[in-house]
């Protein structure tokens, strides 16, 4: 960090230390507590693989859409959406946007398809070893860790860098290990079911404090009026390649377009590649799956849409101004680079208290993504390592074990990772533009290994290598034609990182179809959706066929009750949010429906994601932005319309995200409280 950067003090270390320390240790006590009234009153045994794994496959349609608007939440958006805008303008914050709704829309479309061909399924690499065998598993499972330690450590770097400055340079290592330690007390105790539960709860916090930086900072700046005066009379002040006059209020950017694409590639990277996010899906009922999906990626434009154009326009203004905390001097390329924009903003306009907010949804968003990474690494170590190669007898116990200690060895591996980062003098920004190359080769290949049943084996395993090495050999040879050196300097250049990632995403999709039309197979769906991988809870995993769950006609569903009880519970449209619990031990009271749902409806819903990720791809990539990328400046009209529907959206998505599941949850929770009052108030 540089010297001008550390003299920059926001709050005391005290403020630090309070959050990673009070605030984690609460959470981790209130989650430890939660999963034991689950596992009481509504018998989710956090002990059971497939609880820990998947959540019974029971999660209902708002809890889903909560976790998965959480999990698109990291903590380097917030960061690195007003960073974008600051460099190039308030067009920035709407492609990051138009990024992450087109990827949660094709995860909604993949995950409908898994539900549909492996019921049964605990992590996305399964399928590649039901379908291609051992040599495409090792190397489909090296990508998706791989993107399991890019994605942590990213989330790690940019939060902990943030966390450090802001709460008075507290210690680097110290911020890391904080971070981190309380998230891994209880994911390690509660599974993917805590996650949820940490998730609707981070997603609640997290609404709340944006709603008020957004309002409050407008407030303070003048209103809609005065910001859109600001920023006309900033045009031309200083130069931004690319933009039309030099504004910042032009849909003509380059430079956000470019971002807007390195991002969207890195994103889908993050997200195809990434366990975690396949584990949500399959932890939703498959009714459930699509409206959810689709429900977060509604929701999930509200995170960046309004903060872009107001804090992120903003910063812009204010930073020539007194209250700034730089002042009088500018942000250096380090702090801008590292998203400290944010912060200083939120000081010079609502002071210490929004900073403290800051710092509290950063640590809440981190831990979020370190939750699901964790539950993903050890899934992938248990079902997929453990269970596959080294002992495929195992039992519920000894995999939970495995699990455990797989998410203390990954949570401490990728703190370390980051921090080698941080102190070899990598930023936020350069590693974004980095890890496109590294994950996104294998995530067309993956996509057609759940949706086109041609792909072969050649093109499955040979297409992400292609991805692979074409990929760095454009980014690398790119950079030196366009700056004649190859360093950390021209490797961070935007068109070196835009030409690296479309190469590492689209060569593999091409590159498959090629090699498929060269040695074509044809795939039969029923081996996944006959596959024996069910855990058996009590004794030897030889006899989990009997555990199995098929999907049959619509008129003959079916659910295998034996000692284990593994069952496919579907929610009812009248109670979403009822938990899938042991049928034959829960207590008479409790909440719990059982609904069939036939291949027939499956497909429906294939079709309706499949329309919607069409929809969201022309709307947010075509019809919408493409009309503005011409020689014109945002008239005052549309600027305040483009603001006040981002407000709008925003407390739309705080009703349906962060209160939605309260009120959906309403008869469980009220089941949880009348059972405590009975076994403990009442009984004294």
């Amino acid at each position: 960090m540089s010297s001008d950067a550390s003299t920059v003090t926001l709050l005391p270390q005290a403020a630090g230390y309070g959050v990673l320390v009070g605030v984690g240790g609460g959470f981790a006590i209130g989650m430890v507590i939660t999963t034991n009234l689950l596992r009481k009153y509504m018998k989710e045994d956090n002990n059971s693989t497939e609880t820990f794994a998947v959540a019974n496959r029971s999660v209902g349609t708002l809890l889903a859409a909560s976790a998965v608007y959480s999990s698109w939440s990291w903590a380097d958006e917030l960061l690195w959406t007003t960073t974008m805008v600051y460099n190039y303008g308030v067009q920035s914050s709407y492609f990051y946007m138009s990024g992450l709704v087109i990827q949660i829309a094709v995860m909604a479309m993949v995950g409908i398809h898994a539900k549909k061909k492996i019921p049964k399924a605990h992590t996305s690499l399964e399928i590649v070893e039901l379908r291609y065998g051992k040599l495409a598993h090792l190397l489909y499972m090296f990508l998706s860790l791989t993107t399991n330690l890019v994605s942590c450590a990213s989330m790690i770097l940019a939060a902990a860098g943030a966390i450090s400055i802001i709460a008075g340079n507290l210690h680097i290592v110290a911020a890391t290990i904080l971070t981190i330690f309380s998230v891994l007390c209880y994911s390690i105790y509660g599974g993917l079911k805590a996650t949820f539960l940490t998730d609707f709860a981070h997603s609640l916090i997290l609404l709340i404090v944006l709603c008020y930086f957004n309002t409050g900072v407008l407030t303070k700046i003048g209103g809609l009026d005065e910001l859109y005066d600001n920023l006309a009379a900033y045009g031309g002040s200083r130069e931004i390649p690319g933009n039309y006059a030099n504004s910042v209020i032009t849909g003509k950017s380059q430079g956000a377009i470019l971002f807007g694409l390195i991002l969207t590639c890195g994103n889908f990277g993050l997200t195809v590649m990434d366990s975690s996010f396949w584990q949500k899906t399959f932890s939703a009922t498959p009714r459930a799956t699509v409206p959810a999906y689709l429900t977060a990626g509604l929701a999930i434009v509200s995170n960046v849409w309004p903060l872009g154009a107001i804090i992120g326009g903003a910063a812009i203004t204010l930073e020539n101004s007194p209250q700034f905390p730089t002042w009088p001097r500018k942000m250096t390329q380090f702090e801008i680079d590292s998203g400290y924009a944010l912060p200083y903003t939120l000081m010079a306009t609502l002071g210490k208290g929004a900073v403290g907010g800051l710092l509290l949804i950063l640590y809440l968003a981190v831990t979020s993504t370190i939750s699901a990474q964790m539950i993903s690494v050890s899934s992938i170590t248990t079902f997929d390592i453990y269970k596959k190669y080294i002992n495929p007898k195992a039992h519920n116990k000894s995999l939970i074990f495995v699990s455990h200690i797989a998410c203390i060895i990954f949570t401490f591996g990728a703190a370390g990772f980051s921090l080698m980062l941080h102190y070899v003098g990598v930023n936020m920004t350069w590693f974004g533009y980095f890890t496109p190359l590294i994950i996104c080769p294998g995530v067309i290949p993956l996509i057609m290994s759940i949706v086109w049943n041609r792909q072969s084996w050649y093109a499955a395993v040979m297409s992400p290598i292609l991805g692979i090495v074409f990929g760095f050999t454009v980014w690398t040879t790119t950079a030196y034609k366009l700056d004649g050196a190859v360093n950390i300097t021209t490797l961070g250049g935007q068109l070196p990182a835009l030409y690296g990632a479309l190469t590492a995403l689209f060569l593999p999709g091409i590159a498959s179809v090629i090699i498929t039309l060269a040695h074509p197979q044809k795939f039969d769906w029923k081996v996944l959706q006959q596959a024996t991988i069910l855990v058996d809870e009590e004794g030897d995993s030889e006899n989990t066929e009997d555990n199995t769950v098929e999907l049959v006609p619509e008129d003959n569903f079916k659910v295998n009750k034996d000692k284990s009880n593994i069952e496919l519970n579907i929610e009812s449209d009248q109670s979403s949010s009822t938990s899938a619990t042991k049928l034959e031990s829960q207590p008479e009271e409790s909440p719990t429906t059982l609904q069939p749902i036939s291949p027939k409806e499956l497909d429906l819903w294939i079709k309706i994601s499949t329309g919607a990720a069409i929809f969201v791809l022309l709307i947010m990539w075509v019809l919408w932005p493409l009309p503005l990328y011409r020689n014109w400046i945002f008239t005052r009209e549309y600027f305040k319309g483009y603001v006040t529907v981002g407000l709008m959206w925003l407390y739309a998505t705080l009703l349906v995200i962060g209160i939605g599941p309260l009120v959906a949850g309403r008869h469980t929770i009220a089941f949880i409280v009348r059972s405590l009052y009975r076994d403990y108030i009442k009984r004294k």
